[in-house]
């Protein structure tokens, strides 16, 4: 039987999805997704010491393979989503560490 959502109803964990994005139709649904789900990761950021850049700027770290496990995607769909979201401007990416070819740090722009 479904049971309806009613005042006392706990809410499961879940991410803010902007509305700014529902406008942008040269984003696939998988680019608006992983931009979601890279906010998320960035709002984390914000909360804990040691994730801001010297300019103040929170980051992240989330290496493709990751991604493409969490999104249920190829790692190939997940890195064409990252390029469009880029091209966008709504993210940054930083590649770090030549020992570490897959870690890149993301910093996901303000958009109000």
């Amino acid at each position: 039987m479904t049971q309806f959502l009613i005042k006392d109803t706990l809410i499961p964990p879940y991410m803010a999805f902007p509305r700014f994005l529902l406008d942008m139709e040269q984003l696939s649904e998988t680019a608006k997704i992983l931009y979601v789900l890279l906010l998320d990761r960035a709002r984390l950021s914000q909360k804990n010491e040691g994730w801001v850049d010297e300019r103040g700027r929170a980051f992240i770290f989330f290496p493709i393979k990751d991604l493409a496990e969490t999104m249920h995607k190829s790692e190939m769909s997940v890195k064409t989503a990252l390029a469009v979201l880029e091209k966008t401007d709504l993210i940054f990416r930083k590649y770090f560490y030549m020992a570490l070819p897959g870690l890149l740090s993301y910093q996901v722009h303000q958009m109000l």
